[in-house]
């Protein structure tokens, strides 16, 4: 039996100016740090673009006596993120260069970790769940014709939409938001969506009085979860499947996070901080989500999230 064996030798070598300007590449792990008011921040941002199908039968965070109430900051029973075809296939949610964040304060000479987030840079897909209570910054983009605003109209109400220019062709704009169920904006532990108190619906095309259907649309704001006394605050629980970002044309939606806090901290986003509220927190900035007016009256089925799901009908 003949045994051959060989060797190999090797050394690093410097690389000259030159030879270094001819290379390209990205870090998997980038590390940066920033500063605003008292917190100092240190980020971990992972170059990666992950797709995803999860499940959860709960998924609870926060759950403490909050101003001498029992309850969760986050629960949202059933949650996942993705869905699934009739034959099976999968529709991941997308999550691109994902990042793990650290807030300090200087307390007494002494540096304390008083928060920590988990963000998405960019994000895109459908998220679902029956949420029971949520806390944090949720912007909905409410964009649509307004024949669902016709159908749930009396006849006086139809008479001063028809005032304002505003036919069933006509597309409408407003904002919603975390409410109360009387219309006031709430971040903590909200149960509702909604047009907040003093928010107008805007004209996008299609009104008949041109710039002038702004200024009459502008004379009634919504009111008490009402405008012209049609319902404008919805529980969150009717939304059992939101899409991230625009899924039928590919675009995702930057900013969303997760995070947990001591205390107040406003997190950094492209120089604007995102205040969040101590305890648990979910943002998901202007943009990130849209629904139309019958979606809104009307709330969203879920989507199937498992081959045999037991929550789709």
């Amino acid at each position: 039996m003949l045994l051959i064996s060989s060797m190999a030798d090797a050394a690093l070598t410097a690389l000259s100016d030159e030879q270094l300007s001819n290379q390209t590449g990205q870090a998997f792990l980038q590390i940066d740090r920033d500063a605003a008011g008292s917190f100092d921040f240190t980020r971990f941002t992972f170059g990666m673009d992950v797709d995803v199908s999860l499940n959860a039968d709960l998924v609870e965070l926060g759950n403490y006596v909050r101003d001498g109430e029992p309850g969760a900051d986050i629960r949202i029973n059933d949650f996942a993120l993705g869905s699934v075809n009739g034959d099976g296939t999968l529709n991941p949610f997308n999550i691109q260069d994902p990042y793990f964040e650290l807030a300090f304060e200087t307390i007494d000479g002494k540096e304390e970790l008083v928060g920590v987030r988990l963000g998405f840079t960019e994000a895109l897909g459908k998220l679902s769940g029956n949420i029971e209570s949520l806390t944090g910054n949720i912007e909905v983009d409410v964009v649509g014709t307004a024949d669902p605003i016709y159908e749930q109209a009396n006849f006086g109400q139809r008479l001063l939409l028809g005032i304002a220019g505003v036919d069933r062709d006509t597309v409408l704009r407003s904002n919603a938001v975390l409410v109360d169920e009387d219309g006031n904006p709430q971040q903590v532990r909200a149960e509702w969506v909604g047009i907040p108190n003093g928010t107008t619906l805007n004209c996008e095309s299609g009104c008949n009085l041109g710039g002038l259907s702004d200024g009459l649309l502008g004379l009634f704001g919504s009111d008490g979860c009402q405008i012209l006394g049609i319902d404008t605050c919805f529980p969150l629980n009717t939304f059992r499947t939101l899409d991230i970002g625009d899924t039928d044309n590919g675009q995702s939606t930057q900013g969303m996070f997760l995070s947990f806090q001591t205390k107040q901290v406003a997190w950094l986003n492209g120089g604007e901080g995102t205040p969040a509220t101590a305890g648990a927190f979910m943002n998901i900035p202007n943009g990130g989500i849209s629904v139309d007016f019958e979606e809104s009256f009307n709330g969203i089925q879920r989507i199937r999230t498992k081959f045999l799901d037991p929550y789709y009908d």
